[in-house]
């Protein structure tokens, strides 16, 4: 009995050994705007995904998983780097003007840790949006679909565009994406590291005919929506569910009058289960080879959706359907069919993927927690409310998860709370309820911005105050991140890129529990003139408007390096949060702040000044084009600093090479932008990627 314990002991240690030294493959399929909508999730009671299905049958499905940020341009990264947008400032799609590498330069990535430690690691299509090429080992970079429609679809805007494709489905971007997938995995031997990323259900929405026969118009459901369901909101909440900053106002009512609504809810399903084959491609390929045995599948979508719930649109918003990500892991020892219903982040895969494979840590501090206690027993206790952050409108929000309860909180105070076991489409918002003040106190402990105390010198790191950034209809793409700066007092300052047109804005807001007068300073620089604005928060959405009336205390002109500039005497006569605004007065503005200073003195005359921009006289959108006047750059440096958001267009221009950009170059610039348009800038992405896949040439 003994030597047969001792028989059985060993083969377990020796088989360990071989997993061990073969190190499990690992499988990543992302999937783009995939919300709920699916037979696992059940989002929606007509999806047909039987391999998404099919999955979670043989694995762990995660089904109350939030992104870090509910769109692409910070989601993608926060997963694969592991840290939060809340740290990074990569908060939302407007931060896109800087590449996903200017906010963690030196991170290292999940794919580029499992290279360096014995694994090939293999790209394909879209992963962290855009970069991707020097993350892997061998990048193959988005497959084209060829432009053959049938021309029986809508196109009102970017968010907006369904069609039928006039091509087979082996002709999709998206099949051949898999098709690389499983010639990959067919082919390659030893630790493979997979990442496939599949663009549908992104816009547009646009897939061969049979994907839409499937779902029939006639007994087409739609999702579950309220007439009244944002009544309990505070104004800010209707103004971000509304996308006015893309959509304009109203933009809900004018498709469901038209009938776009239901064709959406069409065209995205069909676009759900055309996404959901080329999953059930790879997953036939994946268990089919040798990979399968010891090697681990995780799928993933990096956010939710939104389809006319709350009368909102898109993504880039708190609410879970907006949130709430697909993520399912399968592996060896794994629970076969298992559900995990406990609050949990995509930033959670980093660190479960090091604990699983065994990986030595990275040198960047990670936010999310490993999840192997749950692959273990799914049941496990386990309490730790996860954080997403983002922008839009003007707002920025936070949101927390926890195991029962979302709760988002507005840096301008306005809150939001469900429970989701017993409301799971958050139709009724409990904050205003003083019975839920306790799970509130609780929650907002895990938000990552807090008011800070005021104190008696009046200085206050420009980083730790709450902050926003504008954005308008049609005048989109101002964003705030922090930088190191070893000039800075704390080390670190808060800078804010105002690029979309005279009026755009900065808002620090901070809780100032007496009144009285106080005069304001900083110390910050400014590369142009800008107006500051003072105001109590109110209750009102077109606050977040950049032309709202406020009360302007001071003007301030362009400055080089940190210096204390005094802006103005304020009188506070309530006690409350208050916005400090700084409002550009020329269409692109950078603007840094070390120390924001708030010194009580009543003593102070109150300045009150004539605002430097006027909405509507001088507001106008940013041209990308900028000074038409300039067609020769010497160097990337002048570029960039010419060019602010535009810094990766330098080597596409760059034509020879040489690091100069010609008037010749330029001209072809120019040439290429009217000739696609308005998808000018992915065309020229794509191209840059190209390129890199074939070692710049």
């Amino acid at each position: 009995m003994i030597q047969r314990v001792m028989t059985v002991a060993l083969a377990v240690l020796m088989c360990a050994g071989v997993v061990s030294a073969q190190k499990p493959s690992v499988l990543l399929i992302n999937v783009d705007d995939w919300n709920d909508w699916n037979g696992v999730l059940r989002g929606h009671p007509q999806a047909i995904t039987p391999n998404l299905n099919r999955l979670a049958q043989r694995g762990i499905t995660f089904s109350n998983a939030i992104c870090a940020s509910p769109s692409c341009v910070p989601s993608r990264p926060a997963f694969f780097t592991g840290i939060a947008p809340s740290r990074s400032g990569n908060i939302s799609n407007d931060s896109g003007k800087h590449p996903w590498r200017f906010y963690v330069p030196d991170a290292v990535t999940i794919p580029k840790l499992l290279s360096t430690n014995g694994w090939n690691s293999v790209g394909i299509a879209k992963n962290f949006h855009r970069g991707d090429k020097a993350e892997f080992d061998t990048y193959i970079p988005p497959f084209k679909t060829p432009k053959k429609l049938k021309g029986v679809g809508v196109s009102l805007n970017s968010s907006a565009i369904w069609d039928i494709a006039d091509v087979s489905a082996s002709e999709m971007g998206d099949y051949k994406a898999a098709s690389a997938g499983i010639q990959t995995i067919e082919s390659h031997e030893g630790p493979l590291f997979l990442s496939v990323g599949i663009y549908r259900p992104h816009v547009p929405w646009i897939v061969p005919q049979k994907y839409f026969d499937m779902y029939p118009a006639k007994t087409l459901q739609l999702s579950d929506r309220r007439v009244d369901d944002l009544d309990d909101l505070a104004e800010r909440f209707k103004l971000v569910a509304g996308l006015e900053a893309k959509f304009g106002k109203g933009y809900h009512n004018r498709l469901v009058e038209k009938g776009y609504d239901k064709q959406f809810v069409r065209a995205y399903l069909a676009s759900v289960t055309f996404a959901d084959e080329q999953v059930g491609r790879l997953l036939d390929a994946w268990y089919a080879s040798p990979h399968a045995k010891t090697g681990y599948v995780v799928l993933w979508s990096d956010h939710g959706y939104m389809l006319g719930e709350k009368n909102a649109w898109s993504k880039i918003k708190p609410w879970y359907d907006s949130s709430r990500s697909n993520f399912m892991i399968d592996g060896p020892g794994l629970p076969k069919g298992a559900v995990c219903n406990k609050a949990v982040s995509l930033l959670d895969l980093y660190p479960t993927l090091i604990e699983l494979l065994g990986l030595p840590s990275p040198p960047q501090k990670l936010d999310g927690n490993s999840l192997v206690p749950l692959l273990k027993n799914p049941d496990a206790q386990w309490d730790r409310p996860v954080l997403m952050t983002s922008q839009m409108d003007g707002v920025f929000f936070e949101s927390v998860l926890a195991n029962d309860y979302r709760m988002t909180r507005l840096i301008t105070g306005e809150t939001e709370l469900y429970k989701l076991s017993r409301d799971p489409h958050e139709f009724t918002n409990l904050a205003p309820n003083p019975e839920y003040a306790t799970i509130i106190k609780k929650l907002e402990q895990h938000l990552s911005f807090r008011y800070p105390e005021i104190p008696a010198d009046g200085w206050i790191e420009a980083e730790s105050i709450p902050a926003q950034t504008s954005a308008d209809y049609k005048l989109r793409g101002n964003c705030h991140y922090p930088r190191l700066d070893a000039t800075a007092s704390g080390g670190q300052m808060i800078r804010a890129d105002l690029l979309a047109g005279a009026g755009s804005y900065i808002d620090f807001v901070l809780d100032v529990q007496e009144p009285g007068t106080y005069r304001l300073s900083a110390t910050m620089t400014s590369g142009g003139a800008c107006s500051v604005l003072v105001d109590d928060v109110k209750n009102d959405a077109a606050q977040a408007d950049a032309g709202y009336p406020m009360k302007t205390v001071g003007t301030l002109n362009a400055s080089d390096g940190f210096k204390e500039v005094p802006l103005g005497v304020v009188r506070f006569d309530e006690p409350g949060l208050k916005i400090i605004r700084f409002v550009s007065a020329a269409p692109k503005l950078q603007v840094s702040f070390d120390r924001i200073r708030l010194l009580k003195d009543d003593d102070a005359q109150v300045t009150e000044s004539k605002p430097l921009a006027n909405k509507k006289m001088v507001l106008t959108p940013r041209k990308s084009g900028g000074d038409s006047q300039k067609n020769t750059w010497d160097s990337r440096t002048e570029w960039s600093q010419d060019r602010p958001g535009f810094e990766w267009a330098f080597p596409f221009i760059d034509q020879n090479r040489d690091g100069k950009i010609d008037s010749a170059e330029y001209k072809m610039l120019q040439q290429f932008k009217r000739k696609h348009g308005k998808t000018w800038k992915d065309e020229a992405r794509q191209e840059l990627d190209g390129r890199s896949a074939q070692g710049g040439k």
